[in-house]
């Protein structure tokens, strides 16, 4: 795939996820997609795991949407720099609501192969989440 297509290929995975579509997401992925979010303890393995890990994204944060605002390209990877805005208003991972907004920067490392992602890598500040959820002190 060349740099134009790698671009439309991820940005189209961030529109569906911004439509909150997890089946249409885990299409974009191979079937042993893994998905590491730095801030949790393991990543996700496979895409059944991708999907339930967004599904309670989806849940914890109903109204969230992630803007891409800058792109880099590297043979089969891409990253992108994400904004990411969301109100914390239904359970997520077990933990009840706070109610609060949160707005982060994320970063996403995708590796890309035959045009499927077949890892994510998301690297975001797990404090700033949590002090803005009014879950910590800083």
């Amino acid at each position: 795939m060349g740099r134009e297509e790698l671009v439309e290929t991820i940005e189209a995975f961030f529109e569906v996820m911004n439509d909150h579509h997890v089946e249409k997401m885990g299409q974009f992925c191979t079937q042993e997609v893994i998905a590491d979010e730095v801030a949790e303890p393991e990543p996700f393995t496979g895409v059944d795991a991708f999907k339930k890990s967004y599904s309670e994204v989806f849940e914890g944060y109903p109204d969230c949407v992630a803007e891409i605002q800058e792109t880099f390209v590297d043979g089969d990877s891409v990253i992108c720099q994400v904004r990411w805005h969301a109100t914390n208003s239904g359970i997520f991972r077990g933990e009840q609501p706070t109610g609060k907004k949160v707005d982060l920067r994320i970063a996403y490392f995708f590796k890309l192969r035959d045009g499927k992602i077949y890892r994510i890598t998301e690297y975001y500040d797990l404090a700033t989440l949590l002090a803005q959820q009014g879950q910590l002190d800083l």
